[in-house]
């Protein structure tokens, strides 16, 4: 079995991962690197950033003197890490490390530069492969594993829909101009909760609170126990993907309606109800409202969905043929 170092974390990915590595029989070592500064705006992010690098130093030194046969290291700009401690690495990209860093004059170069240093790179969903224009060769898609009995061992689905739920950052990049629109209108058919979570949370609760009930965000091992508290979910409007708070909402037998492109799931349809606006979501809710047959169907469908892509079995495929050569999935 391999000794394996899975460096930084980004919502828990790289904890569930060490777990899935250990349960096949690997020695798993987590590296947590220093963040401050990082959710500076810029220009000041720049001015954190060096110091933020030399408090790399300590896990670079963990890095180069450990018998690690692995190094992978989660969010593309931390790869600077293995490049710093001169490892092979793979690297995991998110989301944001893409779609926004590469436009990014100082992020999108390191971000470059650790793509081409990486031995391989995985990406969770399958949007990000557009950004990866160049690096085919190293690709791997790994979603991002979930533990169905986990997160909701003994779920039920709703047979009515009294509370929605906005399961989203409150953040541009989440579309959420395309969402809370509809909250006065939703609000006259169920109870409205959304996370208190995001860089526009102050103005939107400012300018939506009337409506929405803004709730503080629940540590990660509570996100079944707090999905199931609603019975519809709403996700987030436009990157055209289904992340992980969607993801996790469908594993809670959570109807989801959310902005998808199906292109980009060709393969494998998620069973979500797909809108592009408020007038969209505020008339799907209203039809699952008259619907609990409907309502149940995407509950039952949505788990299943969940268990065939997301699976830790998957997970642990996809991560040791990568590692080791034993077989790779590029596939979208």
């Amino acid at each position: 079995m391999a000794r394996i170092a899975l460096v930084h974390d980004i919502a828990g990915v790289a904890a569930v991962q060490a777990e899935i590595l250990r349960r096949a029989g690997h020695q798993v070592d987590q590296i947590a690197l220093p963040e401050w500064g990082a959710a500076w705006r810029w220009p000041l992010k720049a001015f954190a950033l060096p110091v933020r690098v030399a408090g790399y130093v300590p896990d670079i030194g963990r890095l180069r003197s450990g018998r690690y046969d692995v190094v992978h290291i989660h969010w593309l700009a931390q790869g600077i890490v293995g490049i710093l401690a001169g490892r092979e690495f793979f690297a995991q990209a998110h989301g944001s490390d893409l779609h926004l860093n590469m436009n990014n004059p100082v992020y999108g170069r390191i971000t470059r530069v650790v793509l081409r240093r990486a031995k391989s790179v995985f990406y969770v969903t399958p949007n990000l492969r557009h950004y990866l224009r160049g690096f085919e060769s190293k690709l791997h898609y790994l979603p991002n594993p979930i533990d169905v009995d986990a997160i909701a061992p003994a779920a039920s689905t709703p047979t009515r829909v009294s509370r929605v739920l906005i399961f989203s950052r409150i953040d541009p990049v989440k579309g959420v101009d395309r969402i809370f629109p509809a909250a006065e209108r939703l609000s006259e058919l169920a109870e409205v909760t959304a996370p208190d979570w995001g860089p526009l949370k102050d103005q939107y609760i400012a300018r939506y609170g009337k409506w929405v009930n803004f709730a503080p965000l629940v540590p990660h091992a509570e996100i079944g126990a707090f999905v199931q508290r609603f019975d519809v979910v709403v996700g987030q409007m436009r990157q055209g993907i289904l992340s992980l708070s969607e993801i996790e909402a469908m594993a809670a037998r959570r109807p989801v309606i959310t902005g998808i492109d199906r292109t980009l799931y060709e393969e494998d349809q998620p069973p979500v109800i797909d809108v592009g606006g408020p007038d969209d979501i505020v008339a799907a809710v209203a039809r699952l409202r008259d619907d609990p047959r409907e309502l149940a169907r995407l509950g039952e469908e949505g788990r299943a969905w969940v268990r065939r892509n997301h699976s830790y079995e998957r997970h642990l495929r996809v991560l040791e043929g990568a590692y080791f050569g034993t077989g790779t999935s590029t596939a979208r």
